[in-house]
Formats: C-alpha cells, structure tokens, sequence
C-alpha cells in the first residue's frame, strides 16, 4: 500500500481526528452519545495529562486524513500491560481497500514495540449493521472470550457515587 501513510496523531491533527471520530459516531447511529467537546478532546489526547493516543490514517496521493485509531495502554490482571483500542475508524469510500488491515497491524505493532503483551478492543456485536466489523476482526484469529462490556455513564454514575 504505497498510497497510505499512517503515524501518530499530534496536536495540530486534533480538529481532524475529532471531526473522524464524531463521522464514526454519526455512522453507527450514535451521535446521541457523543457528548465530548473538541476542547476536551484536544485536552485529553495532546495536553499535558493525556489519557489516550492517536494515530491518523492518510491517502498520500489526495493529501487527505482518511481515517484514524485512538488508543491508551492500561493493565490487566492476567498478563501485565496491554494496549487497549478504543476506536479505529476509515471513511467509508476507502473500505475495503486494505486500510483498516494497515492500521490493525500497526496497532499490533505498537503494542509490541511499547513492551505490552495483550492488544484489546470491543467490537458492537451488532450483525444488522456491524457485521463486516465483526467479521474483520474474526480473520485476525481475535480471541471472542464471552465477557460483556458495562459501563455507568451521566446520571447512572452520579446516582451510584452517593454513599
């Protein structure tokens, strides 16, 4: 693929990344959810406290950012340090193509190259919409291991951080 070029997102590339990631959002019918501010986003992944990384996806010969993955290492109780994708995202004209196999290698990539020995992602187990995303990450060999995502969020976090 000598057309993609792929490398970490700085912060000049914030307002890019934040305009992909709320695309994404809006595909998947769940823009509703999306309640983070660019300023936020900025503060978050290129401030002086950042909690997560990202890389950016370019095509090299129209000079436009075509997708992107966010991510942020933590740790798991069976294996040590792991590199957690959050999101990874390629505009939908470039599907299809090869580029969501370049970026899910190079996240690989980093994992290994940052000494981590688990890369981790959750995936929408929607078939009605989401089943070639499913199917993308079934010919990595991904291990499914059953566990279900929970999360408390808005009013629901408040509620339960009342002693």
């Amino acid at each position: 693929m000598d057309d993609i070029n792929i490398r970490k997102a700085t912060v000049d590339d914030s307002d890019i990344v934040y305009r992909l990631l709320k695309d994404m959002r809006e595909g998947e019918g769940r823009l509703d959810a999306f309640v983070i501010t660019p300023e936020e986003f900025k503060r978050d992944g290129f401030g002086e406290n950042k909690c997560f990384e990202a890389v950016i996806v370019e095509n090299k010969n129209k000079k436009e950012a075509i997708g992107f993955a966010t991510y942020f290492f933590g740790y798991n109780g069976d294996c040590g340090r792991m590199l957690y994708l959050e999101d990874i995202y390629i505009k939908p004209a470039y599907r299809s193509k090869g580029y969501g196999t370049a970026v899910f290698k190079y996240m690989a990539k980093i994992t290994i190259d940052e000494n981590a020995r688990r890369m981790e992602w959750c995936v929408m187990d929607d078939p009605s919409w989401n089943a070639k995303t499913i199917e993308f990450y079934k010919k990595f060999n991904s291990i499914d291991d059953n566990l279900k995502q929970l999360y408390l969020h808005g009013e629901v976090l408040k509620k339960c951080a009342e002693f």
